[in-house]
């Protein structure tokens, strides 16, 4: 949708923010995030994911970093904006979850517990009048993260313990972003497609050595992992594609500068499986 055609005057912010956003039409999203090419960084800004495949931990510390980021009303943006709603969506979005698009649907989504058990990463909901208004992501010690409103943007709060009725418990405890150690191999002999080039292997990690600063996100805002990321030129391999590269399957998820041509760069998760990982050349085959 051309921005000329959404309000963003004061009034309508105003009733916005006093009656609830989800009272509103919301923008549909046309363009997917991976098939933007706008949405590409550099690998330099990539935040690396809890090595022990906790979820909880993973999640906070993936939202926590768009904290400081507008809230804009209908927006499913972590980058340039979104609503309270519109942000926990495009959260649980990159861990596998598809939540419903407003808050008042997705209080209805999950298994529904009382406040006071929530855990970090679980969404917890206010309501006025039996109209739910407004989700937050819990952080934990009664902290939120959540996108709170137009003059706030997305910030570190607090629980609101006077308007919040429910929480709700979207996620699997036993869920693991590690993809096994780089040099486990797992792709078996029917996974082996075309064959690509020979290209240059090289290792990186979010530490300030690899990058020119550590955190932040990866090209389509997915949390990274070892034994899965790589960063590569997406005129050669385009995002999302799956590889095989000495046995082992990886998915094109970074890409920027530094990754230019017949170059692959290989996520690990500290700066010292770097240091012992040897630039070398290798032939490398698309996953079926």
């Amino acid at each position: 949708m051309e921005q000329k055609y959404l309000d963003f005057s004061d009034e309508t912010k105003k009733q916005i923010e006093a009656n609830g956003e989800d009272k509103y039409q919301t923008a549909k999203e046309t363009v997917k995030p991976e098939e933007n090419q706008a949405l590409y960084y550099t690998p330099t800004s990539v935040k690396e994911g809890s090595p022990s495949g906790e979820i909880r931990e993973s999640m906070l510390e993936f939202a926590s970093q768009f904290i400081g980021n507008p809230y804009v009303w209908g927006g499913t943006s972590l980058t340039d904006g979104a609503d309270c709603s519109g942000f926990v969506q495009q959260i649980y979005k990159q861990y596998g979850y598809s939540l419903p698009r407003v808050a008042e649907d997705q209080s209805q989504y999950g298994t529904k517990i009382p406040v006071e058990d929530a855990q970090p990463g679980d969404l917890i909901f206010y309501a006025k009048e039996g109209y739910v208004y407004h989700v937050v992501m819990y952080a934990g010690d009664g902290r939120t993260i959540e996108a709170a409103s137009t003059k706030l943007g997305i910030i570190e709060g607090k629980v609101n313990t006077k308007n919040a009725v429910w929480a709700t418990r979207i996620l699997k405890d036993d869920y693991s972003l590690t993809g096994g150690g780089i040099e486990k191999a797992n792709a078996t002999e029917d996974m082996y497609g075309q064959k690509l080039e020979n290209f240059q292997i090289t290792y990186y990690c979010p530490c300030e050595i690899c990058c020119d600063k550590a955190s932040k996100v990866t090209a389509s805002g997915t949390p990274v992992a070892e034994g899965k990321t790589i960063a590569t030129d997406p005129n050669v391999i385009p995002y999302g594609t799956k590889v095989i590269i000495g046995g082992h399957v990886f998915t094109a998820e970074d890409t920027g500068r530094k990754v230019q041509g017949n170059q692959i760069s290989i996520y690990v998760n500290n700066h010292a499986e770097v240091s012992a990982s040897d630039t070398e050349n290798t032939d490398v085959y698309l996953a079926k």
